[in-house]
């Protein structure tokens, strides 16, 4: 991730908190980004993190104005009780529930009188199946809120945990100033070779329900029809060299895996970019699915169309057929015909790219998100009626902003 950027802090008022989080920068990820974009929003002289070693973290941290205290493995609880009474800490925040909820009583335990979870999509699995599904029930009642992404996820949530915890919506959201329309674009064409024809441009963790595999048996029959085109996979993972290997054998010249890209070069890519791919779908029979997709939040606040596959929450973060399209990702044909009337008709893919531009403006705010978390990490003046989060439809999720007038 580089040189931390701190932004401005947008709420001033919060007890002092202790994040506990298995996802941290400068380790790169979604829920990283996440958990990372919240933190730098809240006040530096209220927060104590505890996260994992990571190569490079403690560069990352010098640059930072709160202590983080690193921990090898998941080994996370260790010396809670000394941290909260020597950071006078009131409130906790575990950032991803799963696993990390597990700890929930442990936190109590150690002295913190509130504590918030977040739930993912990983979070879905996690509910799906009988084991983890009770163990989390179990720890549920120690936790005072717990978030969730879309209404897919509390759906999900609200199945298996009923009225145990309270239940409150905290997305993510994207930077429109940093992911925007009109960013140079050039350096990432030349860099990799790309050429003047159409780019389309994936960035995602590469594990398999990413679909990334299902992207490349797509991609002949893109290029029958689009032979100048070249697709960009950004990102690492386990399936990197696998992807890779198939791509030199089956496409050569036309599939760039560019591996990790620094975060300050990121917006180049989409700029560099015609349209968006994100082809996940659902893995271990669900057990494995998307929570929402914060880079398909990026490519539409950088004013490209976007096609993203259906799984989990993924399908709230377009508006079906106005700032891309769903599909079933699982399905190469789908995959094949969304890339092609994408790349068909370049003025109204156009059109939903500033259709998207205009929507994640609107819509999707890491500012509003990050002081909708300093409110959970109050005491709700009457603890005992505070209000657990209706869900609403899903169009109406996808019509209006994340958080009506009150914050929900």
């Amino acid at each position: 991730m580089g040189r931390p950027y701190l932004g401005k802090r947008v709420c001033m008022d919060i007890p002092r908190t202790l994040v506990m989080t298995g996802h941290f920068p400068p380790e790169p990820g979604g829920v990283q980004t996440f958990t990372w974009e919240l933190v730098r929003r809240l006040p530096a002289d209220r927060l104590v993190v505890v996260a994992p070693a990571w190569p490079g973290a403690s560069g990352f941290d010098a640059g930072l104005g709160f202590p983080v205290v690193r921990r090898h493995g998941y080994l996370l609880f260790r010396g809670l009780r000394r941290l909260v009474a020597e950071h006078g800490v009131h409130t906790a925040w575990i950032p991803a529930a799963a696993p990390f909820a597990m700890y929930a009583p442990l936190v109590k335990a150690a002295g913190v009188r509130r504590l918030v979870a977040s739930t993912h999509g990983q979070e879905i699995g996690w509910f799906r199946a009988a084991p983890t599904r009770a163990a989390l029930r179990a720890v549920s009642r120690t936790i005072d809120a717990l978030t969730y992404l879309t209404d897919t996820c509390r759906a999900e949530v609200a199945a298996a945990l009923g009225d145990r915890t309270r239940l409150v919506q905290l997305a993510g959201a994207v930077d429109p100033s940093r992911f925007r329309p009109g960013l140079d674009g050039a350096t990432a064409r030349r860099r990799h070779g790309l050429g003047d024809g159409p780019v389309v441009v994936s960035v995602s963790r590469l594990v398999l329900r990413k679909g990334h595999d299902r992207l490349l048996d797509a991609w002949p029959e893109v290029l029958r029809r689009h032979p100048g085109a070249r697709l960009v996979i950004v990102g690492e993972g386990p399936m990197r060299r696998r992807l890779a290997d198939r791509a030199e054998r089956e496409v050569p010249g036309t599939v760039t895996l560019t591996g990790p890209v620094p975060d300050a070069d990121l917006p180049g890519y989409y700029a560099a970019a015609d349209a968006f791919v994100l082809p996940c779908r659902d893995e271990r029979r669900g057990l494995q699915v998307e929570g929402l997709g914060l880079s398909v939040l990026e490519a539409s606040a950088a004013g490209l169309p976007v096609v993203v596959g259906r799984s989990g929450g993924s399908p709230e973060s377009v508006l079906d057929g106005e700032t891309g399209m769903v599909v079933d990702a699982a399905d190469p044909r789908e995959l094949t015909r969304a890339l092609n009337e994408l790349l068909d008709d370049p003025s109204a893919a156009r059109r939903m790219g500033e259709a998207g531009r205009r929507w994640v403006c609107a819509t999707w705010s890491w500012d509003r998100a990050a002081a909708r978390l300093a409110g959970l990490l109050h005491d709700p003046p009457d603890a005992s009626a505070a209000p657990v989060a209706r869900p609403r439809s899903r169009q109406a999720a996808r019509k209006a902003p994340v958080w009506d007038s009150e914050g929900r």
